[in-house]
């Protein structure tokens, strides 16, 4: 049985952190690499591992590069969404379930972050934590998101979008998967938005 689907969009090429790195010594573990400028790290990454620690950073000259998607996600797992599907989100029931937050230099793009959280299995799935970080107290690798696996789900979530509370990936790139409801999925496939991959996730 089909009790959601996990909405899946394609990179946009980019960092919002920015272009600016520096080189870090091999033994400090990690990437051997960061965001920030001559030695200082990113002021939105842990100094020590350099995962994202501010899930609402905006580069404030960021623009979006794949200009004709309605969804795009950066490299650093920032999913950004045209006016159009901004548009689309204020005729719906959850439109104030979602942050929609401008971005200065880019008008026609918002960031788009799910505000309810929905619990992954990670037992079930079997999902590997690697690399625990003293400082920030994140796992640098968080592997095996899917197929994806929901907790405490036991009928279809028929309206809605949601993030899960595990982030996925390695360092920077970690970012959560974004679940929505039945209903919602359809209504997101007759719009017909591209570059839009909606995976069913079963019970």
């Amino acid at each position: 049985m089909v009790i959601a689907y996990h909405l899946s969009v394609h990179d946009d090429g980019a960092h919002m952190l920015g272009p600016d790195t520096f080189r870090v010594p091999r033994d400090a573990g990690f990437y051997d690499w960061r965001f920030g400028c001559e030695g200082v790290p990113h002021p939105a990454t842990c100094a020590t591992c350099g995962r994202k620690t501010d899930a609402e950073f905006i580069n404030p000259g960021f623009r979006v590069r794949k200009r004709s998607r309605d969804l795009t996600v950066t490299y650093d797992g920032f999913v950004l969404v045209s006016l159009r599907f901004r548009n689309f989100c204020e005729t719906t029931s959850w439109i104030h379930d979602v942050e929609l937050a401008a971005l200065p230099n880019d008008p026609a793009y918002f960031r788009f972050r799910p505000l309810r959280v929905i619990e992954f299995d990670a037992e079930r799935r079997g999902t590997r934590f690697e690399e625990p970080c003293p400082e920030c107290g994140k796992f640098f690798n968080v592997v095996g998101a899917t197929p994806v696996w929901l907790r405490n789900v036991r009928e279809p979530i028929v309206d809605g979008v949601f993030r899960t509370d595990l982030e996925f990936g390695s360092g920077h790139e970690q970012s959560p998967l974004i679940i929505i409801g039945t209903e919602t999925a359809a209504a997101i496939k007759d719009f017909g938005f591209e570059k839009v991959d909606l995976k069913p996730v079963r019970l």
